[in-house]
Protein backbone atom coordinates (compact mmCIF):
# COMPACT_ATOMS: atom_id res chain seq x y z
CA UNK A 1 0.00 0.00 0.00
CA UNK A 2 1.14 3.66 -0.67
CA UNK A 3 2.44 5.70 2.08
CA UNK A 4 0.46 8.84 2.46
CA UNK A 5 1.72 12.28 4.81
CA UNK A 6 -1.13 11.03 6.85
CA UNK A 7 0.77 7.89 7.62
CA UNK A 8 4.12 9.93 7.93
CA UNK A 9 2.16 12.24 10.64
CA UNK A 10 0.66 9.58 12.55
CA UNK A 11 3.82 7.32 12.56
CA UNK A 12 5.88 9.99 13.99
CA UNK A 13 3.26 11.68 16.05
CA UNK A 14 3.53 15.40 14.56
CA UNK A 15 0.90 17.25 12.84
CA UNK A 16 0.01 16.67 8.97
CA UNK A 17 0.47 20.16 8.19
CA UNK A 18 4.43 19.87 9.53
CA UNK A 19 4.83 16.73 7.21
CA UNK A 20 3.76 19.07 4.47
CA UNK A 21 6.16 22.01 5.24
CA UNK A 22 8.91 19.30 5.70
CA UNK A 23 8.76 17.12 2.33
CA UNK A 24 8.11 20.71 0.38
CA UNK A 25 10.26 22.74 1.74
CA UNK A 26 7.39 25.43 2.98
CA UNK A 27 7.01 27.22 6.30
CA UNK A 28 9.09 26.74 9.18
CA UNK A 29 10.20 23.05 10.12
CA UNK A 30 13.59 22.68 13.15
CA UNK A 31 16.13 21.38 11.30
CA UNK A 32 16.39 18.16 13.61
CA UNK A 33 12.51 17.72 12.79
CA UNK A 34 12.70 17.99 8.93
CA UNK A 35 15.87 15.47 8.86
CA UNK A 36 13.26 13.21 10.99
CA UNK A 37 10.55 13.12 8.25
CA UNK A 38 12.82 13.60 4.99
CA UNK A 39 14.33 9.82 6.72
CA UNK A 40 11.24 8.28 7.45
CA UNK A 41 9.37 9.44 3.87
CA UNK A 42 12.66 7.90 2.00
CA UNK A 43 12.55 4.49 4.35
CA UNK A 44 8.66 4.00 3.23
CA UNK A 45 9.43 5.08 -0.46
CA UNK A 46 6.89 7.88 -0.04
CA UNK A 47 6.13 8.92 -3.58
CA UNK A 48 3.77 12.82 -3.73
CA UNK A 49 0.32 12.04 -5.05
CA UNK A 50 -0.08 15.20 -7.57
CA UNK A 51 -3.66 15.45 -7.73
CA UNK A 52 -4.22 14.90 -4.03
CA UNK A 53 -1.98 17.69 -3.83
CA UNK A 54 -3.71 19.98 -6.25
CA UNK A 55 -6.97 19.40 -4.49
CA UNK A 56 -5.75 20.59 -0.90
CA UNK A 57 -4.41 23.54 -2.55
CA UNK A 58 -7.76 24.39 -4.49
CA UNK A 59 -9.52 23.97 -1.06
CA UNK A 60 -9.04 27.21 0.33
CA UNK A 61 -9.43 28.16 4.66
CA UNK A 62 -10.82 31.33 5.44
CA UNK A 63 -9.56 33.05 9.08
CA UNK A 64 -10.75 35.86 10.08
CA UNK A 65 -10.15 38.03 12.97
CA UNK A 66 -12.31 40.97 14.83
CA UNK A 67 -11.19 43.75 17.26
CA UNK A 68 -11.49 47.14 18.16
CA UNK A 69 -9.91 50.11 16.39
CA UNK A 70 -8.71 52.53 19.53
CA UNK A 71 -5.81 52.71 20.21
CA UNK A 72 -4.44 52.76 16.45
CA UNK A 73 -0.88 52.50 17.22
CA UNK A 74 -2.04 49.17 19.02
CA UNK A 75 -3.97 47.43 16.98
CA UNK A 76 -1.69 48.67 13.72
CA UNK A 77 0.78 46.39 15.72
CA UNK A 78 -1.44 43.76 15.88
CA UNK A 79 -1.97 43.62 11.98
CA UNK A 80 1.59 43.09 11.85
CA UNK A 81 1.72 39.77 13.26
CA UNK A 82 -1.35 38.71 11.67
CA UNK A 83 -0.01 39.74 8.54
CA UNK A 84 3.56 37.97 8.86
CA UNK A 85 1.63 35.18 9.73
CA UNK A 86 -0.80 35.25 7.41
CA UNK A 87 2.20 35.45 4.37
CA UNK A 88 3.62 31.84 5.99
CA UNK A 89 0.17 30.24 5.73
CA UNK A 90 -0.78 31.41 1.93
CA UNK A 91 1.46 28.36 0.40
CA UNK A 92 -1.44 26.17 2.72
CA UNK A 93 -3.84 27.69 0.73
CA UNK A 94 -5.31 30.04 3.82
CA UNK A 95 -6.85 33.54 3.63
CA UNK A 96 -6.97 35.64 6.65
CA UNK A 97 -8.91 38.65 7.23
CA UNK A 98 -8.67 41.18 10.17
CA UNK A 99 -11.52 43.49 10.44
CA UNK A 100 -11.48 46.37 12.70
CA UNK A 101 -15.01 47.57 13.94
CA UNK A 102 -15.97 51.46 15.15
CA UNK A 103 -16.40 51.37 18.87
CA UNK A 104 -19.58 50.88 19.95
CA UNK A 105 -21.04 48.99 16.72
CA UNK A 106 -22.37 45.32 17.65
CA UNK A 107 -24.69 45.56 14.37
CA UNK A 108 -21.61 46.32 11.91
CA UNK A 109 -19.95 43.77 13.94
CA UNK A 110 -22.39 40.74 13.55
CA UNK A 111 -23.29 41.39 9.74
CA UNK A 112 -19.27 41.71 9.13
CA UNK A 113 -19.19 38.12 11.52
CA UNK A 114 -22.60 36.77 9.19
CA UNK A 115 -20.86 37.71 5.70
CA UNK A 116 -17.58 36.11 6.32
CA UNK A 117 -19.33 32.67 7.27
CA UNK A 118 -21.70 33.01 4.49
CA UNK A 119 -18.33 33.19 2.12
CA UNK A 120 -17.07 30.27 4.12
CA UNK A 121 -15.42 30.48 7.36
CA UNK A 122 -13.22 27.83 8.84
CA UNK A 123 -12.15 29.42 12.74
CA UNK A 124 -12.50 32.78 14.42
CA UNK A 125 -10.51 34.82 16.77
CA UNK A 126 -11.90 38.09 18.62
CA UNK A 127 -11.40 40.76 21.08
CA UNK A 128 -13.48 40.55 24.01
CA UNK A 129 -14.58 44.30 24.77
CA UNK A 130 -17.08 45.57 26.69
CA UNK A 131 -18.12 48.10 24.13
CA UNK A 132 -19.92 45.58 21.77
CA UNK A 133 -22.82 43.71 22.69
CA UNK A 134 -20.27 40.40 23.38
CA UNK A 135 -22.99 38.06 24.09
CA UNK A 136 -24.54 38.28 20.88
CA UNK A 137 -21.53 38.43 19.20
CA UNK A 138 -20.17 35.09 20.56
CA UNK A 139 -23.39 33.92 19.61
CA UNK A 140 -23.62 34.22 16.24
CA UNK A 141 -20.69 32.53 16.33
CA UNK A 142 -21.65 29.78 17.98
CA UNK A 143 -24.76 28.93 16.03
CA UNK A 144 -22.75 28.94 13.05
CA UNK A 145 -20.46 25.93 14.83
CA UNK A 146 -17.61 27.67 14.12
CA UNK A 147 -14.36 27.46 15.94
CA UNK A 148 -12.94 30.58 17.73
CA UNK A 149 -10.07 32.09 20.34
CA UNK A 150 -9.69 35.18 22.29
CA UNK A 151 -6.82 37.47 21.85
CA UNK A 152 -5.98 40.55 23.60
CA UNK A 153 -8.76 40.26 26.16
CA UNK A 154 -10.35 37.09 27.42
CA UNK A 155 -13.50 35.57 27.36
CA UNK A 156 -12.79 32.13 29.53
CA UNK A 157 -15.82 31.10 29.97
CA UNK A 158 -17.17 31.55 26.32
CA UNK A 159 -15.80 28.36 25.20
CA UNK A 160 -13.31 29.76 23.60
CA UNK A 161 -9.98 27.48 22.66
CA UNK A 162 -7.45 29.19 23.44
CA UNK A 163 -6.71 32.53 24.71
CA UNK A 164 -3.31 34.84 24.01
CA UNK A 165 -2.96 37.84 25.50
CA UNK A 166 -1.17 39.37 28.57
CA UNK A 167 -2.28 38.72 32.30
CA UNK A 168 -3.43 42.89 32.80
CA UNK A 169 -2.87 42.35 36.51
CA UNK A 170 0.82 41.38 36.00
CA UNK A 171 1.15 44.48 34.28
CA UNK A 172 -0.08 46.93 37.18
CA UNK A 173 2.54 44.65 39.40
CA UNK A 174 5.40 45.69 37.01
CA UNK A 175 4.53 49.17 37.62
CA UNK A 176 4.35 48.79 41.57
CA UNK A 177 7.86 47.15 41.37
CA UNK A 178 9.50 49.69 39.64
CA UNK A 179 7.73 52.67 41.12
CA UNK A 180 8.29 50.92 44.69
CA UNK A 181 12.21 50.13 43.88
CA UNK A 182 12.83 53.29 42.21
CA UNK A 183 11.34 55.87 45.15
CA UNK A 184 12.94 53.18 48.27
CA UNK A 185 14.90 55.99 48.75
CA UNK A 186 13.21 59.13 47.80
CA UNK A 187 11.70 61.82 50.29
CA UNK A 188 8.09 61.98 49.94
CA UNK A 189 7.43 58.35 48.38
CA UNK A 190 3.90 59.20 46.57
CA UNK A 191 2.72 58.26 43.74
CA UNK A 192 -0.44 59.63 41.60
CA UNK A 193 -2.42 57.32 39.41
CA UNK A 194 -4.35 58.50 36.60
CA UNK A 195 -7.42 56.47 36.08
CA UNK A 196 -10.17 57.26 33.13
CA UNK A 197 -14.16 57.54 34.22
CA UNK A 198 -16.46 55.77 31.91
CA UNK A 199 -19.14 57.35 30.79
CA UNK A 200 -19.79 55.87 27.21
CA UNK A 201 -21.87 53.09 26.49
CA UNK A 202 -20.41 49.57 27.72
CA UNK A 203 -22.21 45.69 28.12
CA UNK A 204 -20.43 44.34 30.81
CA UNK A 205 -18.23 45.26 33.41
CA UNK A 206 -15.97 42.62 32.64
CA UNK A 207 -13.33 42.41 31.74
CA UNK A 208 -12.00 45.76 32.71
CA UNK A 209 -8.31 45.63 31.57
CA UNK A 210 -7.94 49.05 33.22
CA UNK A 211 -9.52 47.60 36.68
CA UNK A 212 -7.17 44.61 36.63
CA UNK A 213 -3.65 46.65 36.25
CA UNK A 214 -4.75 49.18 39.02
CA UNK A 215 -5.34 45.61 40.94
CA UNK A 216 -1.85 44.81 40.21
CA UNK A 217 -0.30 47.91 41.07
CA UNK A 218 -1.89 48.03 44.19
CA UNK A 219 -1.41 44.31 45.58
CA UNK A 220 2.40 44.87 45.20
CA UNK A 221 2.77 48.12 46.20
CA UNK A 222 0.66 47.11 49.62
CA UNK A 223 2.34 44.10 50.52
CA UNK A 224 5.64 45.42 49.43
CA UNK A 225 6.21 48.96 49.57
CA UNK A 226 3.68 49.96 52.32
CA UNK A 227 6.30 53.28 53.00
CA UNK A 228 4.80 54.22 49.57
CA UNK A 229 1.43 55.93 49.44
CA UNK A 230 -0.72 56.92 46.16
CA UNK A 231 -3.53 58.53 45.35
CA UNK A 232 -5.99 57.46 42.35
CA UNK A 233 -7.72 60.28 40.75
CA UNK A 234 -10.53 60.07 37.50
CA UNK A 235 -10.69 62.16 34.83
CA UNK A 236 -13.24 61.52 32.13
CA UNK A 237 -13.06 60.07 28.46
CA UNK A 238 -16.37 61.78 27.39
CA UNK A 239 -14.68 65.17 26.34
CA UNK A 240 -13.20 65.99 22.80
CA UNK A 241 -9.25 65.73 22.54
CA UNK A 242 -8.35 69.54 23.81
CA UNK A 243 -10.48 69.07 26.48
CA UNK A 244 -8.67 65.87 27.94
CA UNK A 245 -5.70 67.80 27.49
CA UNK A 246 -6.61 70.78 29.54
CA UNK A 247 -8.26 68.26 32.20
CA UNK A 248 -4.81 65.96 32.40
CA UNK A 249 -2.60 69.40 33.03
CA UNK A 250 -5.42 70.57 35.75
CA UNK A 251 -4.65 67.18 37.61
CA UNK A 252 -1.04 67.72 36.81
CA UNK A 253 -0.69 70.89 37.89
CA UNK A 254 -2.54 70.22 40.86
CA UNK A 255 -0.21 67.89 42.35
CA UNK A 256 3.05 69.48 40.97
CA UNK A 257 5.98 69.27 43.61
CA UNK A 258 3.44 67.12 46.16
CA UNK A 259 4.53 63.89 44.19
CA UNK A 260 7.29 61.72 43.07
CA UNK A 261 5.89 59.29 40.30
CA UNK A 262 2.92 59.71 37.87
CA UNK A 263 1.07 56.34 36.96
CA UNK A 264 -0.81 56.72 33.75
CA UNK A 265 -3.11 52.97 33.37
CA UNK A 266 -5.68 53.80 30.23
CA UNK A 267 -4.79 54.00 26.56
CA UNK A 268 -4.24 58.08 26.82
CA UNK A 269 -0.82 58.27 25.62
CA UNK A 270 -0.98 61.10 23.62
CA UNK A 271 -2.77 63.64 25.65
CA UNK A 272 -0.79 62.79 28.75
CA UNK A 273 2.48 63.39 27.27
CA UNK A 274 1.66 66.60 25.74
CA UNK A 275 -0.08 67.50 29.54
CA UNK A 276 3.41 66.85 30.85
CA UNK A 277 5.11 68.82 29.06
CA UNK A 278 2.92 71.51 29.34
CA UNK A 279 3.16 71.21 33.13
CA UNK A 280 7.07 70.95 33.71
CA UNK A 281 7.22 67.60 35.12
CA UNK A 282 11.29 66.89 35.71
CA UNK A 283 12.69 64.56 38.17
CA UNK A 284 9.42 62.40 38.35
CA UNK A 285 9.17 58.75 37.51
CA UNK A 286 6.60 59.04 34.84
CA UNK A 287 4.94 55.48 33.56
CA UNK A 288 2.25 54.37 31.12
CA UNK A 289 1.05 51.50 29.11
CA UNK A 290 1.81 50.53 25.20
CA UNK A 291 4.03 51.70 22.59
CA UNK A 292 3.41 54.73 20.17
CA UNK A 293 5.17 56.52 17.49
CA UNK A 294 6.40 59.46 20.24
CA UNK A 295 7.72 57.24 22.83
CA UNK A 296 10.83 57.39 21.66
CA UNK A 297 11.16 60.65 21.83
CA UNK A 298 9.85 61.30 24.68
CA UNK A 299 11.48 58.68 26.64
CA UNK A 300 14.83 59.79 25.22
CA UNK A 301 14.14 63.71 26.44
CA UNK A 302 13.49 62.71 29.91
CA UNK A 303 9.14 63.61 29.74
CA UNK A 304 8.70 59.77 30.11
CA UNK A 305 10.52 57.61 32.24
CA UNK A 306 9.50 54.49 30.86
CA UNK A 307 6.65 52.07 29.19
CA UNK A 308 5.08 48.64 29.93
CA UNK A 309 5.08 47.11 26.49
CA UNK A 310 3.48 43.72 26.00
CA UNK A 311 4.16 43.00 21.92
CA UNK A 312 1.06 43.68 19.91
CA UNK A 313 2.19 41.96 17.39
CA UNK A 314 3.31 38.27 19.18
CA UNK A 315 -0.32 38.29 19.74
CA UNK A 316 -1.55 38.56 16.31
CA UNK A 317 0.65 36.47 15.09
CA UNK A 318 0.10 33.60 17.71
CA UNK A 319 -3.80 33.83 16.90
CA UNK A 320 -3.21 33.40 13.28
CA UNK A 321 -0.90 30.45 14.15
CA UNK A 322 -3.77 28.94 16.81
CA UNK A 323 -6.48 29.45 14.09
CA UNK A 324 -4.07 27.25 11.55
CA UNK A 325 -3.43 24.69 14.14
CA UNK A 326 -7.12 24.63 15.18
CA UNK A 327 -8.38 23.56 11.56
CA UNK A 328 -5.42 21.17 10.74
CA UNK A 329 -5.67 19.30 13.25
CA UNK A 330 -9.95 19.66 13.66
CA UNK A 331 -9.02 20.65 17.70
CA UNK A 332 -12.13 20.64 19.44
CA UNK A 333 -10.60 21.14 22.85
CA UNK A 334 -9.44 24.02 25.44
CA UNK A 335 -5.53 24.28 23.82
CA UNK A 336 -2.79 25.85 27.08
CA UNK A 337 -2.98 29.51 26.75
CA UNK A 338 0.03 31.63 25.37
CA UNK A 339 1.38 34.62 28.00
CA UNK A 340 2.80 37.76 26.18
CA UNK A 341 5.07 38.71 29.20
CA UNK A 342 5.34 42.49 30.00
CA UNK A 343 8.56 44.39 29.73
CA UNK A 344 9.59 47.70 30.41
CA UNK A 345 11.21 49.90 28.09
CA UNK A 346 13.41 52.76 29.05
CA UNK A 347 15.80 55.29 27.62
CA UNK A 348 17.91 52.76 28.57
CA UNK A 349 16.84 50.11 26.31
CA UNK A 350 15.06 51.68 24.03
CA UNK A 351 17.04 50.27 20.96
CA UNK A 352 14.60 47.28 20.88
CA UNK A 353 12.13 49.32 19.46
CA UNK A 354 13.82 49.42 16.03
CA UNK A 355 14.89 45.87 16.07
CA UNK A 356 12.88 43.09 14.38
CA UNK A 357 9.74 42.94 15.52
CA UNK A 358 9.75 39.29 16.98
CA UNK A 359 11.90 36.82 15.88
CA UNK A 360 9.93 34.04 14.71
CA UNK A 361 12.74 31.48 12.77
Amino acid sequence: MRTTQKDIAKELGISLLTVSRALNGTGYVSAALKERVLAYAKEKNYVPHKASQVLVRNKIQRLALFSSTLPTYFWDDIRKGIDIAGEQIVPFDYVVSYHNVAEHDTEGYIRLIKEEIQIGLAAVGFVNQRKYDMKRIINTIKEANIPYITFNSDAPKSGRLRYIGSNYGSGGALVADFIGSTLRFATQKRVLVLLVDEHEKIYSQTPDINVERLAGFRSVMETKYPMVTYEVVHFSATLNKQEETTELEQILRSYHGSVEAVYLIPAFNTMFLKALKATGYRNVVTILHDIDANISAYLQDGTLTAAVYQNPALQGYYAVKTLEEIVEAKITIPLQDIEIAHNLVLSENIDILNSTLFKIY
